[in-house]
């Protein structure tokens, strides 16, 4: 017997529909053929959203411990009843081991390249394992590290996650690296790099961390990145979420790494998406802009 669906907020669900909107943006010719892997509700709500521009699905499920049986079969159960089960391959065990080793708790591998990947992830973006290891990070690294092996030329990537326990000095110290690269390349951002660091909402720091480290993981790997306005939201019982969207495309760069193509100030200046019962509402939460002429320019 199946459990009560998962419920999902208003709010999740004008995510997921900007999420389908950038699939259909950026694969306008290839919707029906898609890939898919990813971190998906037991409910499938939101590949179920998706699954007319699918035609291959990888979903992980790690389940309770002790029970993982239980959550992974009602996720296989749900498939079939929504009708795309046979696109569906399930990988068991947990995401970020499955990244990592590139196999399940079964030995199963997953099917690289991938044209989407969602990383929905329920938690936090800085979870440790028993060795102090950042595996969350790491996993997301790797995913840029097996797109490139697998030979792909373009993918989109979804990432989201709640703002449970925060790396502070990762963060801060990525903010003050971003600040002095910022003033390397001629732009008076002291100021406003200040203003990041000393603002109440996580939210703003976290934009620029997570956006920057897409564009350096993408250009280690010679993907150009190019990011759509950064989320963020309440969800179930009002826990804080942030949502990012990435579109990938391989570069025709040379052998030595070049600098990401989205400029840092593009980044600071990037504007966010707030979700508030289900409308959105742009905003920069009142932070400073940097100017488009560097300092010494006319």
């Amino acid at each position: 017997m199946l459990k009560r669906p998962q419920k999902f907020t208003s709010n999740k669900q004008v995510v997921r529909d900007l999420q389908c909107e950038v699939i259909r943006q950026r694969f306008a010719n290839r919707l029906g053929s898609l890939s898919y892997f990813g971190l998906p509700s037991s409910s499938l709500e939101d590949v179920a959203q998706w699954s007319p521009l699918l035609q291959r699905i990888t979903a992980v499920e790690r389940g309770e411990t002790g029970k993982e049986w239980e959550i992974q079969n009602e996720l296989l159960t749900n498939a079939f009843r929504l009708g795309f089960s046979r696109k569906l391959t399930l990988l068991r065990g947990d995401i970020d081991s499955v990244l990592i080793s590139d196999v399940d708790s079964y030995g199963n591998k997953p099917s690289w390249p991938y044209d989407i990947i969602s990383l929905d992830y329920s938690g936090g973006l800085f979870y440790q394992n028993q060795g102090g290891q950042l595996c969350r990070l790491e996993a997301i690294k790797k995913v840029f590290q097996r797109q490139a092996a697998s030979g792909t030329k373009e993918f989109l990537l979804f990432l989201s996650f709640n703002l449970d326990h925060i790396d502070q000095h990762e963060v801060n110290e990525s903010l003050k690296t971003i600040r002095r690269d910022l003033v390397r390349f001629g732009y008076g951002a002291d100021q406003v790099i200040e203003s990041y660091l000393k603002h109440p909402k996580e939210q703003a720091r976290l934009k620029l961390y997570v956006m920057n480290l897409a564009a350096r993981l993408a250009a280690q790997e010679s993907f150009d990145s190019e990011s759509e306005s950064p989320i963020f939201y309440l969800g179930n019982r009002d826990t804080q979420m942030m949502a990012f969207r990435f579109y990938l495309k391989r570069s025709s760069r040379t052998f030595t790494p070049r600098s990401p193509k989205e400029r840092l100030n593009q980044l600071v200046n990037r504007r966010m998406i707030e979700i508030v019962n289900g409308k959105q509402n742009p905003t920069n939460l009142r932070l400073p802009l940097i100017k488009a002429e560097r300092q010494g320019e006319k």
